[in-house]
């Protein structure tokens, strides 16, 4: 990251304001207290267990996770259905607090996001998704998770697909600009996209590779009449 470097100058990283939750996103929520049975209803895990005693079901294997469902909410215990989708986990966890003070002496939510992935695709040494624990993973984060960037590509122009407000949008990002630090994309947000275009010399070996393979391949077939001919000949 060596562009019109001023060393002089102060780096500011761009300020995180968390992951905004959408529709299929999977959340772990825990709710705890100074009260442990008044907090019972408030837990997933807590019904499960009931549930599975009035059935005489011994196995764990429910699913103790909330998935965000096409409008946008999920259904919480006692509380019932919740707008969630454009929270951050932050806010989120702030307005289930807030509920909860109906119920609870000084609740605390704890939220945890389960499914939060990230795409690579182009001149990168790892291709396809990978997941990640980190909430707040920075872009330069996000490129070691994908192995880096190879010899071909262009880091000047390495574009960021990422859905806002239900629509993809692309945005073009410059790796070797030290104020990348200073972007509002600075942060990755789940199910973001990262596309490493070629460099231009790559492109024009990619551009040539075709022509060449035709004259070899026609090289190739006038040698071999060339020697039937000479062979006849004889």
């Amino acid at each position: 990251m060596d562009k019109d470097i001023n060393y002089n100058s102060e780096i500011t990283q761009a300020r995180f304001q968390g992951n905004k939750l959408m529709i299929g996103d999977v959340l772990d929520i825990k709710v705890t207290g100074y009260d442990e049975i008044a907090i019972k209803p408030f837990n997933l895990n807590t019904i499960s267990q009931i549930n599975n005693a009035e059935v005489g079901n011994t196995s764990s294997s429910a699913n103790l996770n909330y998935t965000v469902d096409k409008e946008g909410e999920i259904n919480f215990p006692t509380l019932g259905k919740i707008k969630v989708s454009g929270f951050t986990v932050d806010e989120l966890k702030t307005d289930l607090e807030e509920r909860l003070k109906k119920y609870l002496v000084e609740p605390i939510v704890i939220i945890n996001q389960q499914n939060q992935k990230l795409t690579f695709l182009g001149e990168f040494n790892k291709k396809g998704m990978v997941t990640y624990s980190d909430e707040r993973l920075n872009i330069l984060q996000a490129i070691a998770l994908g192995g880096g960037t190879n010899e071909n590509s262009d880091l000047t122009n390495v574009r960021l697909i990422r859905n806002i407000d239900g629509k993809d949008q692309t945005i073009t990002l410059d790796l070797t600009d030290y104020n990348l630090s200073n972007s509002p994309y600075y942060y990755i947000q789940n199910n973001d996209i990262l596309y490493a275009l070629p460099n231009r010399d790559a492109q024009i070996a990619a551009n040539k590779t075709p022509i060449l393979s035709k004259i070899l391949t026609y090289s190739g077939v006038l040698g071999l009449l060339f020697a039937a001919y000479n062979f006849i000949k004889n």
